[in-house]
């Protein structure tokens, strides 16, 4: 029995259903076609961004189903559980994701908005990029004094940096801590560590004063505290929520973010490091987490456009629940 997951989120739960013994029978076929078109759940050659990162597919009940039947008797070695989506297969009818995405997500009742974000493709972060300025006079400025929503580095001078995303990137780890345990330093092994649980007002919907009433009741504050980590919170609205952490001092203020289960990253959808930096002209030029490109391939997926805050703990471990 196989259960098929629309890796969409970073915060909230993705869709999840079983396939039906017809759609197991199929999705072993094209398996069966093309094998290269599967990857790891999580992979280091494969880092991927906010927005659609393909379908995970598990085996959720051992039975004498076509998956079970056909892995038995086949010599590739495939796991319990894979990725699709992110590998192009070499023949187009033999592609699972897009067949996933036409037939059973459509059956489950998926809504549309998921569907055309994952059909604008995966989101899979280019190699890191150099800053050119200015590469978006709208975004950018080469003042430090007036750039726009940069205002967690000046009035505090306590802040707290862990820069650990090795640990949050350890086998056994990274499947399990979202985006809101990396940010608040708190390796609980909650996938779905949700903000305000923890305080006792969980965040109903991934709202903007949703999320910044969770954070509140979770101990976060939007004003400069002593001895503090430095956290920033987006929302897709009414889907997710996702968030990003200071890393490092200035002059280069970095800042890294989780995607759901997947590795620890500095690079935005753009492949940019989330940074500020002095380019080779001498422009300084600041990416930070409220304007930084959100998903990858195409920045203009309207994903993570409502910028909650900058937010403060006053301790190096905040925890979730």
């Amino acid at each position: 029995m196989l259960e098929v997951e629309l890796d969409i989120f970073s915060g909230m739960p993705n869709p999840r259903w079983v396939l039906s013994p017809q759609e197991e029978r199929e999705l072993t076929e094209r398996v069966e076609a093309d094998v290269s078109q599967l990857s790891e759940v999580t992979s280091p050659d494969e880092l991927l961004g906010l927005g659609y990162r393909g379908f995970i597919v598990r085996s959720v009940k051992s039975d004498d189903g076509p998956w079970d039947t056909w892995r038995a008797a086949s010599s590739a070695r495939i796991g319990a559980e894979f990725r699709v989506g992110v590998r192009t297969a070499t023949g187009e009818a033999d592609s699972v994701a897009p067949w996933l995405l036409a037939a059973p997500a459509v059956r489950m009742g998926i809504d549309d908005e998921l569907l055309a974000v994952a059909g604008m493709g995966p989101s899979i972060l280019p190699a890191e990029r150099e800053e050119q300025y200015p590469p978006s006079p709208d975004s950018f400025d080469d003042s430090p004094d007036a750039e726009r929503g940069v205002l967690w580095h000046r009035p505090c001078p306590s802040t707290l940096y862990a820069d650990n995303a090795h640990i949050f990137n350890l086998a056994g780890t990274v499947e399990k801590n979202n985006c809101y345990c990396f940010a608040s330093n708190h390796v609980a092994n909650i996938r779905y560590a949700l903000p305000g649980r923890r305080g006792g007002k969980p965040a109903a919907s991934p709202t903007v004063d949703n999320i910044r009433g969770g954070l509140y009741a979770d101990g976060w504050a939007d004003n400069c505290q002593p001895n503090t980590l430095v956290i920033a919170a987006h929302v897709w609205p009414g889907w997710d929520y996702h968030f990003y952490r200071l890393v490092s001092p200035g002059p280069n203020w970095l800042w890294y973010h989780k995607t759901g289960g997947t590795p620890v990253v500095y690079l935005d959808g753009a492949g940019y490091p989330i940074r500020r930096v002095v380019t080779s002209g001498g422009s300084v030029i600041w990416r930070h987490p409220q304007n930084c490109v959100k998903a990858a391939p195409d920045p203009s997926v309207p994903v993570y456009t409502e910028f909650v805050g900058w937010f403060y703990q006053r301790n190096a471990t905040a925890l979730v629940a």
